[in-house]
């Protein structure tokens, strides 16, 4: 589903979690990806690297100084979110100070970020910050 789509969808009523919910997670991927390109930030998707432990980040956005470690997540409603976020916070965290390990010597600063379908309860967790979709624009133009 194009960007375009989805504004006209909700143009015409529904409202943006509700358009968003009729996306797949690889499309959720994308819209993530789309939104920091046009922001003018160099991503990849789905990296991989090595160090003690193999890791994947579903997005990584770089941009001058700036390496956000974008974790992608499009749960639906429903009880212990908040518990299911924090742990993914954690886990994020601990691929953020992984990658900052392999980047020694580079002058990065290193995000890690938790992107939601949903507006969650928990907008920051031990450093991680927690956006929903559709304010990535807003928090990206503040940041």
């Amino acid at each position: 589903m194009k960007l375009e789509e989805i504004e006209d969808l909700i143009r015409k009523g529904k409202s943006v979690e509700e358009v968003l919910s009729l996306i797949d997670w690889k499309e959720f991927e994308e819209k993530v990806e789309e939104i920091f390109k046009l922001h003018n930030f160099k991503t990849i998707r789905n990296f991989r690297f090595k160090t003690s432990k193999r890791f994947e980040i579903d997005i990584v956005a770089e941009k001058r100084e700036l390496l956000f470690v974008v974790d992608c997540k499009q749960w639906r409603r429903g009880r212990y979110k908040a518990s299911a976020l924090k742990k993914a916070a954690k886990k994020n965290l601990e691929r953020a100070k992984e990658m900052q390990n392999t980047l020694v010597g580079m002058n990065k600063k290193i995000i890690p970020l938790i992107i939601t379908l949903f507006d969650e309860a928990v907008y920051e967790y031990k450093g991680v910050y927690i956006v929903p979709l559709f304010k990535l624009n807003t928090f990206l133009l503040e940041f």
